[in-house]
Order: structure tokens, then sequence, then C-alpha cells
């Protein structure tokens, strides 16, 4: 009986990591042209929603959930762009997104564990940082844009916290990361640039 426990407890600190994110696979492109929703399967895991549409014309995408909520959109923006979104986990899973656009557009869903390593950009994105941070960080945010710009960061599981940015303009400000942070989300269309 002992041994068996033994063995269950070295199973589980070995498994652990593997349990508290679950795996999510890269779902399928999905492609439009205008307004409609498109059909992102059924996520229940927090994960990220890549996008790239065409035109100069305003672009928006929502999250639509298995249980009809209203949320708020994703993002609001002028086209041409390119990046990613952060959809957390959520009571309902994420099966789609409202798309409003008069032009071509691609939505896919990846993994969070897929988000590039970066520290500069220039399109919403989800990105991860250079390792998960043991104790809360001070870090300079710096943003070159015109429009709001909405920037949070999300732990290893998958959780987002408060928002360390959120307004309109030009910013340089310093903002502190707590503890756990591995990921960020920067919502904003113009160049930014996160460092030490």
């Amino acid at each position: 009986m002992r041994a068996r426990l033994v063995l269950a407890s070295v199973v589980t600190i070995l498994l652990g990591p593997l349990l508290l994110a679950p795996h999510v696979s890269a779902g399928p492109p999905v492609e439009g042209s205008g307004n409609g929703v498109a059909d992102l399967g059924s996520n229940k895991n927090s994960v990220i929603v890549k996008f790239t549409t065409t035109g100069t014309s305003p672009f928006a995408i929502s999250p639509v959930y298995a249980k009809g909520k209203s949320p708020t959109p994703w993002l609001k923006a002028n086209a041409p762009l390119r990046g990613s979104v952060f959809s957390e986990k959520h009571s309902a899973a994420l099966v789609g997104a409202k798309v409003v656009a008069p032009d071509q557009w691609t939505l896919q869903v990846v993994p969070l564990s897929s988000a590039p390593k970066v520290s500069s950009g220039s399109t919403p994105l989800v990105f991860k940082l250079p390792k998960t941070l043991k104790g809360d960080s001070t870090r300079t945010f710096i943003f070159q844009g015109d429009g709001e710009i909405v920037v949070f960061p999300i732990s290893a599981r998958g959780m987002s916290g408060f928002p360390v940015v959120s307004t309109s303009g030009k910013v340089k400000k310093k903002i502190v990361l707590p503890r756990g942070t591995k990921y960020m989300s920067v919502t904003g269309v113009g160049s930014w640039k996160l460092r030490k």
C-alpha cells in the first residue's frame, strides 16, 4: 500500500505541470469575407485567437460562447491588420467569433503555449516572457500609437490579471507585473515595446 502511495506521489510530481495547463491543439484556419460568425470549435481552456484582415476598413472581433452572453469585443481597429488576442477560460466554452469587416479575414485558435517570445511589436499580440516571473517585476512599457491601448499579464495557468495599462495615445510607463506572469497581451495598434 505504501509503495503505491509513493508511486502515486512521484507520478503527481512529474505530471503536475501537465495537469495544470491542459493541452490545446491548433484548430484549422477559418476564412471569410464580410460580417459573419466564425465557427472556432469548442474551446474550454484559455487560448489565443490569431487573426488577419485585409482592406482599409474598420474591423472588429468578439468572442461567442456556448451560452449566449454579450461579451466585450476583443478588438476594434482599422484593417489591414494581423495579430492575436487572448481568450481566457470561461464558464461556457468559446465556440466562435463574431466578425465585423467588409473585407477578407482569417481566424485560427492556437494554444497559449504557442505565443512567440518577443519584447516589441506593432500590432495586437499575445506573447511569452523569456521566463515565468518568480516575484513581482517592474518593466517599462512604451506605446507609439494614437488609439486605445490595453496591456495585461497572463499567468502560466492561462489566467489574466488586471490591466497594467489601459489608456489612449502615447504611453511611457513603469508597470509592475505580478509573480507568476508568463504571458502578456497587448491590444492596441501602434509600435510598442516592453523593456526591463
